[in-house]
């Protein structure tokens, strides 16, 4: 089957993880969870780049740290947030991988349901995916709450997990999401491709990979996933897990990028394109340019 261009509705479990102390150490959990979290972060404001501390939702199944509690009860409103934390594990139990991976110089797309799902180890350069989640909304019927934006810039390779070794990513990214995977008792025998996502850099006036980001204000960063609405065609309120892809021409998908840039920015969100990869080993950050 061809690569093809495809707009791809992803959504993923949206239950935050609760935090039982100070710290949570690597998820050993079943299914993958979100996390409030906190981090430097190169992000858009009135079309200038800059760098400050921003608060996002994502996936971070490593140890992170609390920050802060936040005061809310409110569906879909985080209760804590964190300072994700870059620790590599000494033992060879298996523990929960982290994708998308959204820290460092290029967002990763790697496997998440690409073992079930042909088309999503066949997108083209310039298809997006939208992770996101189904809420129940203030009425009652469903919302898809986004989380990141991932425009496919290239393919870095195709691999098993036995290959992973392979890859071309820095240690850190192979602690985090490919280690994982060769501990899996399962080890899925599935062909799998890693995306690198498009960065702002290389397609400044769109699309590029995004996550809906705020500036971090003690008490005052929270907020809810942003919800999206766009022809059923694209995105069906109610799917709850699965992922839909669509056909889509280039304008197409540049028209629902700039559509689905505009209701993350009326949310009041910022858009963070590069994040700073989390205190540990690693040492790359974003550079105000």
């Amino acid at each position: 089957m061809p690569d093809e261009l495809m707009f791809v509705q992803f959504p993923h479990p949206g239950s935050e993880h609760k935090l039982e102390g100070p710290e949570m150490g690597w998820s050993r959990r079943k299914n993958h969870a979100r996390k409030f979290l906190k981090a430097d972060v190169r992000y858009l404001e009135n079309g200038t780049v800059r760098v400050g501390s921003f608060s996002f939702w994502g996936e971070w199944e490593p140890p992170s740290r609390m920050v802060e509690p936040l005061d809310s009860d409110l569906p879909g409103w985080p209760r804590c947030l964190h300072e994700p934390l870059l620790e590599v594990p000494h033992d060879h139990e298996w523990r929960q991988n982290t994708d998308p991976l959204v820290f460092g110089e290029h967002f990763l797309y790697s496997n998440c349901k690409q073992a079930h799902n042909e088309k999503l180890r066949r997108l083209r350069a310039g298809s997006i995916v939208c992770f996101g989640s189904r809420k129940k909304g203030v009425g009652g019927d469903f919302e898809f709450v986004l989380d990141t934006v991932f425009v496919v810039g290239e393919t870095v390779g195709e691999f098993t997990v036995d290959s992973s070794t392979d890859l071309d990513c820095p240690p850190w990214v192979q602690d985090v999401v490919f280690e994982p995977l060769r501990r899996d008792p399962k080890r899925p025998t599935t062909k799998f491709r890693l995306y690198r996502g498009r960065t702002y850099d290389e397609a400044a006036s769109g699309p590029f990979c995004f996550v809906p980001c705020r500036p971090y204000e003690k008490g005052g960063s929270a907020f809810h996933r942003p919800t999206i609405q766009l022809d059923r065609r694209w995105i069906n309120p109610n799917l709850p897990m699965g992922a839909k892809a669509t056909k889509a021409t280039q304008s197409e998908l540049s028209d629902l990028w700039h559509e689905i840039a505009r209701q993350v920015d009326a949310a009041g969100l910022g858009r963070g394109v590069q994040l700073a990869v989390p205190p540990g080993d690693a040492h790359w950050a974003p550079q105000d340019h």
